[in-house]
């Protein structure tokens, strides 16, 4: 209860014009908030968060009280620690009452067993049908899965991440084509004709990966992540933030074919076997009439 009244004030975020919060919390805001704690490598799982907006009668791990109160407390050592005192006061009191329920629901199992049966369900934890889509959608969780993979790689952390790796790899790699001589060289073909096949000279390497991927990728994510948090609930009527949620995971699921498709083309046909037959037989057998280039120089 707690928790869900200071995720509905939205303590912690940032203030608004008016000098109060900017709306109450959401599983999705709540989630980035935390992984965006330095000191939390790990993160937090989205659903994990979800589940603390339900009827949880598990309550929060210790690990993740230390989060949210430094989110609640605006990482002040005062207030973060005031936080976590209450968080884990209702933590125990949560755990006590939940003891309490199973007590009892021992006690009356012993006179009236199908009664307690169906007490138990109804006062401790879920209906059987609520417990049996919790299982499954934690199975869905832990077993692996490419399009939930991908659309995380894009709408976890900050925007800047994904652009900023390809370019510090993009820079890595002209400092190494540096190193080994490669970023300037001169090739004359049997006709006499000089190019120039460096690394720095290819234009679909450096400014398409320096340059327009990394832009790409800024924008994709930024498009993704409107459209998951805010753009819908625009669009749709007002309704269950966690059904919502529940609903955009599945419609990521259902397109787990067309993931694993557009995966194994790219990487199968459009990138290994054309490797094979452009470059890689052209280069065994020698005497082909094959373009040049940096990378070609670079294997031999």
């Amino acid at each position: 209860e707690l928790f869900k009244r200071l995720a509905a004030a939205g303590a912690g975020r940032p203030l608004g014009k008016d000098g109060f919060p900017a709306g109450p919390w959401t599983p999705e805001l709540l989630a980035e908030a935390i992984s965006r704690i330095d000191s939390n490598r790990a993160g937090v799982d989205l659903r994990t968060v979800q589940l603390w907006f339900q009827e949880n009668e598990k309550g929060i791990s210790t690990a993740n009280i230390r989060w949210l109160a430094r989110v609640f407390g605006c990482d002040d050592p005062v207030a973060t620690s005031e936080w976590q005192m209450e968080l884990s006061a209702a933590q125990s009191r949560l755990s006590a009452k939940r003891r309490e329920w199973k007590r009892a629901g021992s006690s009356v199992a012993q006179d009236i067993p199908d009664t307690a049966l169906t007490a138990t369900f109804d006062d401790e934890t879920d209906s059987p049908a609520e417990l049996t889509r919790d299982t499954d959608a934690k199975e869905l969780t832990r077993s692996f899965s490419l399009a939930r993979k991908s659309e995380a790689f894009f709408s976890h952390g900050s925007p800047l991440n994904l652009p900023a790796s390809v370019f510090a790899g993009m820079t890595a790699l002209g400092f190494l084509s540096y190193i080994i001589g490669i970023h300037n060289v001169t090739y004359e073909r049997a006709d006499g004709l000089v190019k120039q096949v460096g690394f720095l000279w290819a234009a679909n390497w450096t400014l398409d990966f320096m340059v327009f991927l990394p832009l790409f990728f800024f924008f994709v994510i930024e498009l993704l992540v409107f459209w998951k948090s805010e753009g819908r609930r625009k669009l749709a009527a007002q309704g269950d933030q966690v059904e919502s949620d529940d609903t955009w995971l599945r419609n990521v699921d259902a397109s787990s074919y067309t993931y694993w498709s557009v995966f194994l083309i790219c990487l199968l046909f459009a990138g290994l076997f054309q490797w094979i037959g452009v470059s890689l037989i052209p280069l065994m057998k020698g005497g082909g009439n094959y373009a040049m280039d940096w990378g070609k120089i670079a294997l031999v």
